[in-house]
């Protein structure tokens, strides 16, 4: 009986070792939401890099496996990866996939050449406006030269159209390799703040109050849960540290600004807009004013900052 193994880590994801063509058990991992690849060489579950294994796909497709007659052994390592080691690799995999697709392009350019030239190589031959003559003995060869452009000029308008397109999905993997924007970082350290209190509070348990009333009083975790909780939020709590130092990275490089010094009177803008007047400081936007207009302006979007007055910020 043939044994297969299911590994998970968070540098690999999760893939099976010892499948074959043909030995049947290709119809128990496509259920299960598996795809084959080329370049691993292996079954994978897409998504499944740097996050943790899937009890339920990865106990689901054990089961049908061990159905089909195969043997499985499964073992997993959570254990996650340093967020500046996940960035540099999703750069470098996104870098050499755009690379791949431009080779891919070039490729599918040339074919789409080869045939256009192939078409017009058979049309030269063929006398200007000359049409095809039925009954003559050279209808046949005129039919067939005809279809032959036509297949040429198919396969040329085809493959033309095909490295378009993969010159398309190329630049938008190389969108990847770039840095991240400052709105895109505000944004995800928003996210991770949030996912860490919600984490923090399944951890320790919470009180539930409307009002100046207590509705209830949720405990926190325990044992192997509370293990569990407390793993993530650590794993929370670096992911913020890095993108932090990116951030602050961004506002030395003048890509943003601090903005937790403005007030209430200050002059904020949005990459080269006109001076808005900030009228009320919330926890993640500004309401600011122009003339008789009024918006709300998220912190993160702001791009430069003066006071009241114009003068440069220097709190």
């Amino acid at each position: 009986m043939t044994t297969l193994t299911i590994t998970h880590t968070h540098a690999e994801g999760t893939l099976i070792d010892g499948t074959s063509r043909g030995d049947g058990s290709s119809p128990a991992l496509k259920a299960n939401r598996w795809r084959w690849s080329r370049n691993l060489g292996a079954w994978y579950i897409p998504g499944s890099r740097d996050h943790h294994a899937r009890d339920w796909q990865i106990r689901s497709t054990v089961e049908a496996l061990q159905g089909a007659g195969f043997e499985v052994e499964v073992e997993v390592d959570n254990t996650p990866r340093p967020t500046a080691d996940v960035q540099e690799d999703k750069k470098a995999r996104a870098a050499a996939r755009a690379d791949a697709l431009d080779a891919k392009s070039e490729r599918q350019e040339a074919v789409s050449e080869a045939r256009h030239a192939a078409a017009r190589q058979i049309a030269d031959g063929i006398p200007f406006g000359q049409p095809i003559l039925v009954g003559h003995h050279s209808e046949r060869r005129a039919r067939r030269d005809a279809e032959r452009i036509h297949s040429h000029m198919r396969a040329a308008v085809d493959a033309g159209a095909a490295a378009q397109e993969t010159s398309r999905r190329a630049a938008a993997a190389r969108v990847n390799t770039r840095p991240e924007s400052p709105a895109t970082t505000a944004n995800r350290l928003d996210k991770l703040r949030a996912e860490l209190r919600r984490i923090e509070r399944l951890r320790d348990g919470y009180t539930v109050v409307q009002g100046r009333t207590v509705i209830a009083e949720v405990s926190g975790s325990h044992g192997a849960q509370h293990a569990r909780y407390q793993a993530e939020a650590e794993h929370l709590r670096e992911q913020i540290t890095y993108w932090e130092q990116i951030r602050e990275q961004q506002i030395a490089d003048g890509l943003t600004v601090d903005t937790s010094a403005a007030r209430a009177g200050d002059l904020i803008q949005v990459r080269g807009s006109d001076w808005w007047r900030i009228k009320r400081v919330n926890p993640k936007t500004f309401t600011a004013t122009w003339g008789h207009s009024e918006v709300r302006i998220p912190h993160h979007n702001v791009t430069a900052l003066r006071a009241a007055d114009g003068t440069q910020i220097d709190r």
